[in-house]
């Protein structure tokens, strides 16, 4: 009976699964393994199980060794850098918990998991099985057959997970015979495995030239019919493409240990050791996959030799939890105590160290409790908090996710307590968050009793979660102190917790009346703009359509205007940056890019914003403290941040938000803060010195690069200056520079390296950080906010430029984040000390807002300038540029 075998490329699927999750927070066992790509592995594998429903699975590895083709080449792979330690701590384990599952597995010392594939399934494919290959290595392409396919993963929105490669599917797409493929590659060569190709012949050149001559002699034979470069280029790589065919070719003749009799799979090995590894892992949803999540495990915490701090917070946490009983106010919280809060069904919850836990049914009694010097603990607080009808009274929360997401923990955007918890104690979270019935009702009766029927059971497993949160407070105090984190929580992060609390509690006053009249003059003007397109294209269509706009502007027997790669739904791009390249090619164009604009002014704001009005007239976004690399914040429900000002209607959107009667604005604006810390840090003279002398910087700059005095800098050197100023941190490119200011790449290219001459400081510091990222695998801002670069282990050449860019920009863009949040605590409380009734309504990046009496603007002018010009000291100023004014587009 034929069987139907899966192989699959064990190093290629680990590597796939673990950068799919870089930028994220990374996923860790209690243990500190990281795990994530242990997950991506697994659902990869058993959801190509479940859908090609294999008789047989065999999982080949990679070693470290050097193989055959290492002794034929030098060069083989001499590029790559070892494997990021991330990942090669779970390599190991991937091959621990296949064990476990009973799924067998092989690698060879002198061959690479390619070689074991092309063998087994050689192997197969005699036998009469039918063999799918599990791959994201093209390489793997050279083997398919009539019974062998290649199942290719691949990313991106409105893609299916995985490509199944038939040989017809193949032919049809690449044109050639799968046999062939490896003479396209010994063509083209491969930057991944360091095989240089035949000079200035990419993949096109490559398949084109093998469908039309069959193989590399053929193409050599016939290298008179080629063009003259591309003929003499072929012919003088005649022995590189002979050595290129061996490297690249599959060796299906390996000396294997054992066949596909022994690659059968049905049944879990180890089912007990397998689900008590995976529950040491923390891999809950694998765990559940599996078909093991109703088993209980055998895994012990861990004992006082591992770490006595760690077990002694777990012994007390327990001690307390087995003991006591929820009761109810009165209570008091002393000053000198360690507190936690939390907020569930409309109701409150108060723990104590070392004691239990009380059940407020009036959140608001809380008010009266608490006062400025506590700092009550609490997990994900901001949010929770707003069933009170007023904050608390205190100037800081020790909100244990902010802290989480600051020691890159979890990710901050979806807080994850079970997660935290196991990477702070090294023992799995001891509360099923999924349990359901008598499995929940069985924790709850153990914990707490049964005499207090009217506490239902998500009050009393909110209880227990909120001891937790008490005992992670206790871990990361000591956490910031072994790693120096105290100014940056402590007086940054925990304290602004309660600003954004205020800030989003006051909202900003939004004109329905405005918003509505701009709304019928966009939708007059888009109307007037839809007839002129059609009229100018000559076809009625719908423009917000990309499909039809693509048909529109890019098919021969229409527009036929030039255009680039097909996007991911099969269509040519109408992106913006698309539509700007063909400006002055139609001018339809320009017409097109207004109505896009437009419409989505109209769509988001001037409609959008209309019902997020509440009965009070002001709209309150949320911010989210936790969620990017740099420590920005983000606006959302609605996004306040990200109303465009440099168009005019974008900033008649501004115009909306006003003030009741008798009120104004006051908006303070940080100058160019960015470009004085890039000064600051990198302590370049020149930059410096510029600031100092308050002068124009980009004027100051053009002079230096292009060599002129002052009187004689032009508006478009001006331009340039300023353009290389605000880009020199993300590594702008000769391409991307050329494109912004529309000069050539030479131009460009003068234009950088004159910037680095003038300004060596800048230079040097700005690859000062990308070695120190490499080193360290991380960099920091001023305040110790870490941002983690495994890109920089990538061997993919986009994802390791993306973290030489990430080291430049974080220390600098991250320090200007710290900075405006100590601005907005200071703010705060000055406002509250000598304003009173002043409130601070806004915050978008490095500008503040507030509300306040109009006879007051003098005053809060002057405290808004202070505060935010007196956040830090550097070797530049700070400079804050103060407006008043009747509405938001006023004060700016």
């Amino acid at each position: 009976m034929s069987k139907r075998i899966l192989l699959v490329d064990g190093n290629s699927i680990m590597n796939r699964a673990f950068y799919a999750v870089i930028g994220r927070a990374p996923m860790m066992a209690p243990d500190g393994t990281p795990t994530g790509a242990l997950n991506g592995f697994f659902n990869t594998l058993l959801s190509v199980k479940d859908e090609y429903k294999p008789t047989d699975i065999c999982v080949l590895f990679d070693l470290k060794a050097p193989t055959f083709r290492h002794k034929m080449s030098a060069e083989y792979k001499a590029q790559r850098k070892g494997m990021p330690p991330e990942l090669s701590a779970q390599m190991p384990v991937i091959k621990e918990l296949l064990d476990l599952a009973g799924i067998s597995r092989m690698e060879m010392e002198g061959y690479e998991a390619d070689d074991l594939i092309g063998t087994l399934s050689r192997i197969g494919e005699e036998a009469g099985d039918e063999v799918y290959i599990l791959s994201g290595d093209h390489d793997d392409f050279q083997l398919i057959s009539d019974r062998v396919k290649v199942i290719m993963p691949q990313s991106g929105k409105n893609k299916p997970p995985r490509v199944l490669y038939t040989k017809e599917l193949f032919e049809e797409t690449y044109g050639v015979d799968p046999n062939v493929f490896v003479h396209v590659k010994a063509l083209m060569g491969d930057n991944s495995d360091n095989i240089k190709g035949v000079e200035k012949v990419g993949e096109k050149t490559a398949f084109k030239l093998i469908a039309q001559y069959g193989s590399v002699d053929g193409v050599y034979e016939h290298a008179d019919e080629l063009t003259p470069a591309l003929c003499e280029r072929v012919k003088a790589s005649r022995e590189l493409l002979n050595l290129n065919l061996k490297l690249c070719t599959i060796d299906r003749y390996v000396p294997v240990p054992f066949g596909t009799e022994k690659t059968s799979f049905e049944d879990i090995k180890d089912r007990q050791g397998l689900h008590d590894r995976l529950y040491s892992l923390s891999l809950k949803q694998v765990t559940k996959k599996l078909g093991l999540d109703g088993m209980k495990t055998t895994v012990q915490g861990p004992s006082e030799d591992e770490d006595p701090q760690i077990a002694k917070i777990i012994s007390e946490t327990d001690a307390v939890v087995s003991s006591m009983e929820l009761s109810y106010e009165p209570f008091e919280v002393k000053k000198d105590g360690f507190v936690a809060v939390d907020f569930v069904e409309d109701k409150a919850l108060v723990a104590f160290e070392g004691s239990g836990v009380v059940y407020v049914t009036e959140p608001d009694l809380l008010y009266d409790k608490f006062s400025s010097d506590i700092v009550p603990v609490a997990f994900d607080y901001k949010e929770k908090s707003k069933v009170m009808s007023r904050a608390l009274p205190v100037e800081s929360i020790f909100d244990v996710a902010i802290a989480g997401y600051v020691f890159n923990l979890i990710d901050g955007s979806r807080p994850d307590a079970r997660r935290l918890y196991e990477s702070l104690f090294h023992t799995p979270y001891p509360i099923d968050e999924d349990a359901e019935g008598p499995k929940q009702l069985d924790l709850t009766a153990q914990l707490f009793g049964e005499s207090q029927d009217e506490i239902n059971d998500k009050i009393r497993i909110a209880a227990h979660k909120l001891l937790l949160t008490l005992a992670m407070a206790k871990r990361i105090r000591t956490l910031i102190t072994e790693g120096k984190k105290e100014q940056l929580l402590y007086e940054i992060e925990f304290p602004l917790v309660v600003t954004l609390d205020a800030i989003e509690r006051n909202g900003m006053y939004v004109s329905g009346e405005r918003l509505s009249a701009l709304h019928e003059e966009f939708a007059s003007r888009l109307k007037e703009l839809e007839s002129k397109i059609c009229e100018e294209t000559g076809y009625d269509f719908n423009i917000s359509s990309p499909k039809q706009l693509a048909e529109i502007l890019f098919d021969e027997d229409k527009l036929g205007l030039p255009h680039g790669k097909k996007g991911k739904t099969g269509v040519y791009s109408t992106s913006i940056d698309v539509l700007n390249g063909l400006v002055g090619l139609h001018p339809v164009i320009e017409d097109i890019i207004e109505f896009r604009a437009l419409s989505k002014l109209d769509s988001t704001y001037a409609v959008g914003l209309q019902d997020k009005i509440e009965e009070d007239g002001r709209i309150r976004t949320t911010f989210t403290q936790a969620m990017t690399n740099t420590g920005r914040l983000s606006s959302t429900e609605p996004n306040l941040q990200n109303i465009p000002v440099r168009s005019s209607e974008g900033a008649r959107i501004r115009e909306c938000f006003t003030v009741p009667e008798g009120q104004m604005l006051v908006d303070a604006d940080y100058s160019q803060i960015e470009l004085r810390l890039l000064a600051a840090m990198s302590k370049d003279e020149t930059m410096t010195e510029a600031f100092i002398d308050g002068a124009d910087i980009h004027k100051r700059t053009a002079m230096k690069v292009f060599g002129v005095s002052e009187e004689d800098v032009t508006s478009a050197q001006r331009a340039a200056a300023k353009t290389v100023n605000f880009s020199i941190v993300y590594g702008i490119s000769e391409y991307g520079l050329a494109q912004d200011l529309k000069i050539s790449y030479k131009e460009a290219g003068d234009l950088i390296k004159s910037y680095g001459e003038q300004f060596p400081g800048i230079t040097g510091f700005l690859d000062g950080l990308k070695e120190l990222g490499e080193k360290k695998g991380y960099v920091e801002t001023m305040f110790g906010r870490r941002r983690n670069l495994v890109e920089l282990s990538s061997q993919n050449r986009n994802i390791r430029n993306f973290g030489l860019r990430a080291a430049m920009n974080t220390p600098v863009q991250g320090t200007a984040a710290d900075i405006i949040k100590i601005a907005m605590n200071k703010v705060y409380k000055a406002l509250k000390d000598e304003a009173p009734e002043a409130k601070l309504v806004m915050q978008v990046h490095d500008e503040l807002i507030v509300e306040c009496p109009v006879e007051m603007g003098d005053k809060v002018s002057v405290i808004l300038k202070r505060e935010m010009e007196d956040a830090i000291r550097l070797a530049v100023p700070l400079v804050a540029d103060v407006h008043c004014g009747s509405n938001w587009l006023e004060a700016k």
